[in-house]
């Protein structure tokens, strides 16, 4: 299943994007969840004051904006939404960083998408 939905998400020019902002807590897991249907994630780190920044270092092959200090979630999207366009990409599904959005659903979105 993860399979197929990373290779929808790639053939849609579709990608993941994750604002945060210190959701340290539960950034890793959601990460991992996200990383185990596509490497298509772009995450805004919103100024985060919490151990976000080094929680984002284990994770150097994943696409990073790290905004100097908060500004918002509406400005982290944008901020994403921008740099999502910049880098060719059709469709930006967001997810929530602190674990109220599933990884697993993304099937749904891409489906919808299609």
């Amino acid at each position: 299943m993860e399979t197929i939905v990373s290779e929808k998400i790639k053939s849609l020019g579709c990608c993941v994007l994750m604002p945060t902002y210190n959701n340290a807590a539960t950034l890793q897991r959601v990460i991992d969840g996200v990383l185990q249907y596509t490497d298509q994630l772009l995450i805004v780190n919103d100024g985060s004051t919490d151990a976000t920044s080094e929680i984002l270092k284990g994770y150097p092959t994943v696409e990073q904006i790290h905004l100097p200090k908060n500004q918002g979630k509406g400005n982290a999207l944008r901020e994403g939404f921008e740099h999502a366009i910049q880098k060719g990409y059709q469709y930006a599904i967001t997810i929530d960083s602190d674990g109220q959005h599933f990884p697993k659903d993304l099937a749904v979105f891409v489906d919808a998408l299609e």
